[in-house]
């Protein structure tokens, strides 16, 4: 028999804000969570984009994850109460991150026996009124089969241009939003995704949580995805625009120190736990090439030492990762659930049009860029 996945203790949150809607209006069974980190104005145009929905959530839950006083007291004072249901607001003395503060809200949500679907949404974004109710009939028409579901997300900026279409992982093992259909659709991103509540028990029972609390931000998502593929599910995609995305409003914008260590590390720990074999083996020499290009671009970008910061970080814990790789590797649903993940990895190296970003990025050639008329 595998050994116990030890459950992690989620940290303590206080609920400093409770509004209940003033009409009852038929239940839908789903829970909405949002996650302000000094952003309340994003959050609060997020919770007002949520309340024109067609299909109405039962429960809203925010979590202020540490933000500043100021931000905080904004966020408090302009809250509305709900159409329907309830909205409450929590409050963590600690920047728990996205994945533990998104665990916390989920076992919230948990409690209530009614709630059948869990609604992460990215509070810098803004929901489609038909969002819910589009993703909820998917999953119902799906049944158990699917366990998440998540569709089209646009730039706020520019509303006709692609923010994501989910998560694709390329054959250099990268994974990256995916911007076109021709990529192979892995699932949703956690920032506009929902999930049955089975699946999301499911999960809990497999690793002792839903998102890998040790990710922080960023990659999490992929990580809860694969777990899904392991187990079975076939997660679904509706082209449909479903949300406008501001992006990184919380983590600075653009390509910063900040995303590169989250993300690069925490892509290292998820293959490292999650990518099956066979797969490394397959695609081994596409995923050096990709290291080393990325070495040599964070060091013509003059980030050698946070390159060297993400490696020692993400090798320093590589023994537990092992560790739980075995635990998990040995309570999957099986052969048949590595050759589909295997069958959803794009054919492609990396994303179209990347290169082209990464060289526009780098000193070196950004006087040839800006004189060329392409």
């Amino acid at each position: 028999m595998a050994e116990s996945i030890a459950v992690l203790k989620l940290p303590e949150v206080v609920e400093v804000l409770h509004l209940a809607a003033k009409a009852s209006i038929s239940a839908s069974g789903i829970g909405v969570l949002v996650i302000n980190y000094n952003t309340a104005r994003q959050t609060l145009r997020c919770l007002e984009s949520i309340q024109q929905s067609k299909l109405l959530p039962d429960w809203v839950l925010v979590l202020d994850n540490a933000s500043a006083s100021d931000d905080y007291q904004h966020l408090l004072q302009n809250a509305q109460s709900p159409q329907a249901g309830s909205l409450h607001i929590y409050r963590s003395e600690t920047n728990l991150g996205f994945a533990q503060g998104s665990n916390v809200l989920i076992d919230l949500l948990l409690q209530n026996a009614s709630c059948q679907r869990i609604m992460l949404l990215n509070n810098d974004a803004v929901a489609h009124p038909d969002m819910l109710g589009s993703l909820d009939e998917m999953l119902n028409t799906a049944g158990d089969v699917a366990g998440l579901a998540g569709g089209r997300m646009h730039r706020l900026a520019a509303p006709d241009e692609v923010d994501t279409l989910g998560i694709a992982i390329y054959a250099s093992l990268m994974p990256a939003d995916r911007k076109t259909l021709d990529d192979i659709y892995v699932g949703p991103t956690g920032g506009c995704c929902m999930l049955t509540r089975r699946c999301v028990e499911r999960l809990l029972a497999l690793s002792g949580y839903c998102f890998d609390p040790r990710f922080f931000c960023y990659c999490e998502d992929t990580d809860l995805v694969l777990r899904a593929l392991l187990l079975g599910y076939q997660p679904a995609y509706l082209d449909k625009l479903l949300a406008w995305h501001e992006g990184q409003a919380s983590s600075g914008g653009g390509y910063n120190p900040f995303i590169a260590y989250h993300g690069l590390r925490n892509t290292l720990w998820m293959h490292i736990k999650l990518i099956p074999a066979r797969l490394l083996w397959r695609n081994f020499l596409r995923l050096l090439l990709a290291h080393i290009l990325m070495v040599g671009r964070h060091t013509m970008a003059g980030r050698f030492l946070l390159i060297l910061r993400v490696y020692r970080d993400a090798l320093y814990r590589a023994p537990e990762f092992f560790h739980e790789r075995r635990q998990l590797m040995s309570r999957m649903h099986g052969s048949d659930a590595i050759s589909a993940l295997c069958h959803r990895i794009t054919h492609r190296f990396y994303r179209l049009g990347y290169l082209r970003l990464v060289l526009q990025s780098l000193p070196v050639f950004k006087h040839f860029f800006s004189d060329s008329k392409v």
